[in-house]
């Protein structure tokens, strides 16, 4: 299992991102420490954060001009077509595969996308005056 401890080391210095981020580290948590009965509704509430955080991003990377905007749009698009697939197996009852998701994958994916593309796209935001 790999928990996330939110701390002030993964803040990248935008308030939305950050605060977006840290709701997203306490649902991922959650989701590996919860019963079988509690998976499907808290994976459903952290797919819609999900939703919702990465048309944030979106939202301000088109505003800002983000040099590197379809690359990293491009992950969100990825991340949330993979995020269906695992609610077609959760839905499916393969609960296995959906605890392998969120205890190892999805906490991989977010440590390395938030040190890498966010941590890029919210430094080009600082330099154009963005908090």
């Amino acid at each position: 299992m790999t928990q996330v401890a939110w701390n002030d080391g993964l803040k990248l210095g935008l308030g939305f991102q950050d605060a977006d981020h840290e709701e997203s580290v306490g649902l991922m948590n959650a989701m590996q420490t919860c019963s079988d009965a509690e998976l499907p509704a808290l994976f459903v509430q952290h797919q819609t954060h999900l939703r919702e955080h990465l048309a944030r991003e979106n939202e301000l990377m088109e505003r800002i001009g983000f040099f590197a905007i379809e690359v990293h749009r491009g992950e969100h698009e990825r991340i949330l077509a993979e995020q269906d697939t695992i609610l077609t197996k959760l839905t499916a009852g393969d609960l296995a595969a959906v605890r392998q998701y969120v205890q190892e994958d999805l906490p991989a994916w977010f440590l390395g996308h938030l040190q890498s593309m966010d941590a890029m796209t919210a430094l080009f935001a600082q330099q154009r005056g963005e908090r």
